[in-house]
């Protein structure tokens, strides 16, 4: 009977150091790592990012898109690698300058971006050919405002997600009424998850709202603000029309084709006078719904007179003034090809 108590006192003591031999090594106590061990922390140091001209903002990649970093160059930004090989991209933007994507290595140190001075907005004021000589002429004096005004202010359209592509002064052949146009080209995360939610509204008139409403809220009523600094030069300026092209992935019904099989069988006349059933295929073509995800491109176009814009810097004023007086209208696909300015078409 001893002899079994002892037996058992010496198995549970057995079982109790297993446990606790099992659970050291779970906590990592069970002594230092051995050789070739994979260190699972994620390297990041300081980067030093500089522009030529200075005063462009930089915005960090995440995801498909890029987020405002609020910080302008030259500064430092933090960057998280994963790993020796991994890459880390940033944009370097100015407004009237072509914006600059920088891979940053994990050994990189400081990154510089050459803005590109030639297709700053100075330089593409766009004017028709056969543009009046009053149009050419205002279009040569608000190009000198806008270069001492907007391209020389480094705090104007800090972290709008979008690029300046021209600026044109026209003349409307019917009314004679003269109009300041600004074409941008926004990012695909414009207005975030909301815009493209906005974007398939079912009814047109609140379609219009909502996303005015958001591309407002976004930048166009800051676009209105410093572009109404500009107008305010010359009173011959009657309307400020923003157009902003853009591009979005959306869901769509679609019908395609699709072969079917089906078995059928009939009934045939064997040996000796006995039916038989024989089955055999038969191919077809059918049409079905599918939902399918295309890349689908619009522009948004703002009309707002230029004698309605209130004199504020408040965007929300300005938002509310346009969607009470001014005019929002959209173009889809291939339309939006005739509302191309005409150094893009």
């Amino acid at each position: 009977m001893w002899a079994d108590d002892e037996q058992k006192r010496r198995t549970a003591d057995a079982v109790g150091l297993a446990i606790l031999t099992v659970g050291a090594c779970l906590l990592g106590l069970g002594g230092p790592p051995q050789a070739g061990a994979q260190n699972t922390a994620t390297p990041s140091h300081v980067v030093t990012v500089k522009s030529d001209p200075p005063g462009a903002m930089i915005w960090k990649e995440e995801g498909r898109g890029y987020t405002c970093t609020g910080t302008l160059t030259p500064s430092t930004v933090e960057l998280a690698f994963h790993g020796e090989n991994d890459v880390q991209r940033l944009r370097v933007r100015r407004f009237g300058y072509s914006s600059v994507d920088l891979d940053v290595k994990s050994t990189d140190k400081e990154v510089e971006a050459g803005l590109n001075l030639l297709k700053s907005a100075s330089s593409s004021f766009l004017v028709e050919s056969d543009a009046p000589p009053d149009v050419k002429q205002l279009s040569e004096v608000l190009k000198k405002e806008f270069g001492n005004i907007l391209l020389t202010d480094p705090e104007a359209f800090r972290c709008s997600p979008f690029d300046l592509d021209s600026v044109q002064v026209t003349k409307g052949k019917e009314t004679g009424a003269v109009g300041l146009t600004v074409a941008l080209w926004l990012d695909r995360s414009f207005g975030g998850l909301a815009f493209r939610q906005a974007h398939h509204a079912f009814n047109e008139q609140d379609r219009k709202q909502r996303m005015g409403r958001i591309a407002l809220d976004s930048g166009i009523a800051e676009t209105l603000v410093q572009f109404h600094r500009l107008a305010s030069k010359s009173p011959d300026v009657k309307d400020i029309i923003v157009i902003g092209f853009y591009s979005t992935t959306e869901a769509r019904l679609d019908t395609e084709k699709a072969r079917t099989l089906s078995i059928q069988s009939r009934t045939v006349q064997g040996p000796f006078g006995v039916s038989q059933q024989q089955s055999y295929a038969v191919w077809g073509k059918a049409e079905q719904d599918v939902v399918k995800n295309r890349d689908a491109e619009g522009a948004i176009t703002i009309v707002m007179p230029t004698a309605r814009i209130p004199d504020t810097t408040d965007t929300k004023a300005i938002s509310d003034a346009v969607l009470a007086v001014g005019k929002i209208s959209f173009t889809e696909s291939d339309d939006s090809a005739s509302k191309l300015p005409p150094a893009r078409r």
